[in-house]
């Protein structure tokens, strides 16, 4: 019986899980109000605090892949690709700040990766997740902050300040972390109904 109730936990938490998405979602909180004291360092900030989170991320999905027991080919497929998505793209920011490279190419490295990794966990939540709709409509809040963001940048470029800039990739990273706060809020919620579902039947059992 325990082995069986342990099994869905151990996939959800192979590609994300709730405390991860709660870290997402301190971090980008973080960012932003680091940005906003140090407004100047916006996108400095953005830079160090992207590629620490991502090479955290992609780590996170690749001991998943190693540690997970079961769960398809798919599965690993995806933990595979989001780990080396993170990995490149901190990589990729780090790279184009060292090289002096506009703040437009290294903004929509961030937001190729929200993009990305947004798809990846969507096809997982949609092949793995009970109750779905909830994390799915949580979830497209980051998706409509990122479309507004780049509707910004194409407005924008080539000839806005930084100051705008900064004032994009803040409130992107507010919208960010209230999506993840509400994804980690309703991914716990259903595995507590599912260990409450899973104690429930165990009882009812022994009885």
């Amino acid at each position: 019986m325990n082995t069986q109730a342990s099994v869905p936990v151990v996939h959800q938490l192979s590609l994300f899980s709730w405390p991860l998405l709660m870290v997402r979602g301190m971090a980008a909180l973080l960012f932003v109000l680091s940005a906003l004291l140090a407004f100047d360092k916006t996108m400095t900030l953005l830079v160090w605090f992207f590629a620490v989170y991502v090479f955290f991320d992609g780590a996170y999905s690749f001991v998943g892949l190693v540690s997970a027991q079961d769960g398809g080919a798919l599965h690993r497929v995806l933990i595979g690709c989001k780990s080396i998505v993170g990995v490149a793209a901190g990589v990729a920011v780090i790279l184009l700040a060292q090289r002096g490279h506009t703040l437009v190419p290294m903004l929509f490295t961030v937001f190729a990766w929200v993009a990305i990794v947004g798809v990846l966990e969507g096809v997982w939540v949609i092949r793995s997740v009970r109750n779905k709709e909830m994390v799915l409509i949580i979830g497209s809040s980051a998706y409509l902050a990122l479309a507004l963001a780049l509707q910004f940048i194409f407005a924008l470029a080539p000839n806005a300040g930084s100051a705008v800039y900064n004032w994009i990739i803040i409130g992107f990273s507010a919208a960010f972390a209230a999506a993840m706060f509400g994804m980690s809020w309703s991914l716990r919620l259903q595995q507590r109904r599912q260990m409450d579902t899973v104690s429930h039947s165990v009882s009812h059992a022994r009885s």
